[in-house]
This record gives C-alpha cells, structure tokens and sequence, in this order.
C-alpha cells in the first residue's frame, strides 16, 4: 500500500478512505453544481489535464481557474459523475498516487456549441494532505471509450 510512508496500517486505511470521500465530493459538486465548494478538493496549486481528444477543457492550473472552466464549461450542462475502485499508493505522508476507473455522461441543452457524450476511462491523479484534508494536487483523465451525441 505505501512505498516510504510511516503511517500505520490504520492512518493508512483512514487516509484511503478520506481520499475516496475527496473524489466522491468532486463528483458531486460538478454534478450538483455547487462551484463554490468544488474549490475545497484542490490544492491552491493544481493542475487539472482533461486535454483528451474531442474534450474542450485545456490543461488548467490553480484550484480558482478549475472551478471557474467548470463552472463556465458545464453549469448548463446535466452532468453524472461516477469513480469506483480507486487503487490508492502512498508515496509519503502526505502524497498518494490514485487511479480511479471512470464513467461520465454530460448533456449539454439543445443549441448549445458542446457536444454531449458519455464516456469511460480513469483519473490518474496525486493526492497531497494540505492542513489535515487530503486534496487533489494533479488530475489527468485517460479515456478508454467516448461516444459523442448531438
């Protein structure tokens, strides 16, 4: 589970669990659009690459330029988030190597200049523990299959 780490076996396990709690909340604030809180997943400094094909988001960097590409990008969208089964590896104290299998649907309104689609893929991503809470520091999605509607 830990590669230089001297977390026990417990801080480990509780670590593992707030860091799928991170992610969880991440799906549901971009889903429920509540943009204010979504900040409260990233480190100040993050950097966020979803630049894969047929994706309008560039790579972005700093928590306040995610949330408001989002925030721009999907508010009018209906968007369904879903992670499972993150493989979590702590590098230290402090940083955690996740991947996470992935499956999005995003619905833009008719006339909207998106195309919809419903994609699958996972999130590779760090994790850094910033004053107690475990944060997003990196986030990069690697699409295994999207399929684009009108």
């Amino acid at each position: 589970m830990s590669l230089t780490t001297t977390m026990t076996e417990l801080e480990q396990l509780l670590a593992l669990e707030q860091i799928r709690n991170t992610k969880a909340r991440y799906c549901r604030y971009i889903d429920t659009k509540a943009w204010d809180e979504l900040g409260d997943v990233f480190a100040p400094d993050a950097v966020a690459d979803f630049s894969t094909e047929g994706n309008p988001i560039p790579v972005l960097t700093g928590r306040d330029t995610i949330v408001q590409v989002f925030r721009d990008l999907v508010d009018p969208a209906v968007t369904v988030h879903h992670v499972h089964s993150a493989e979590v590896e702590f590098v230290s104290d402090t940083e955690a190597k996740v991947i996470s299998p992935m499956e999005d649907w995003v619905t833009f309104p008719e006339g909207n200049e998106n195309k919809s689609f419903h994609g699958f893929g996972h999130y590779h991503e760090t994790f850094v523990k910033i004053d107690g809470q475990w944060c997003i520091q990196h986030t990069s999605l690697k699409r295994l299959r999207l399929d684009l509607f009108e």
